[in-house]
């Protein structure tokens, strides 16, 4: 069994793997000269983490899940939004019980 230590070390060590991506990221893009393509790219990335996460929660998802995701993809097609479409997925997975 691990010892306390351990937890401590490793929450430790993620602070600082977290910190030094977010330190570097950004002595990178100090260097980087902002073109359209390039803010393009960065503005696609932060929608194609969140996909990549939700894609990676769905294959052992239950039907909440799914109902709230297929809310948030329609959402998502019909405003443009992202935002919009989180908050209809949040609200639709808080409200699923209600609902049916």
């Amino acid at each position: 069994m691990l010892s306390d230590w351990s937890y401590i070390l490793a929450v430790a060590l993620l602070g600082l793997v977290s910190l030094g991506t977010r330190l570097s990221g950004a002595v990178l893009m100090a260097w980087v000269t902002r073109t359209p393509r390039v803010e393009k790219f960065l503005q696609g990335m932060s929608v194609s983490v969140i996909a990549a996460l939700v894609a990676s929660s769905l294959v052992a998802a239950d039907l909440k899940t799914f109902v709230a995701t297929g809310s948030a993809i329609v959402v998502a097609a019909v405003s443009r939004s992202v935002i919009w479409a989180m908050i209809a997925g949040i609200i639709v997975a808080a409200t699923y019980p209600q609902i049916l």
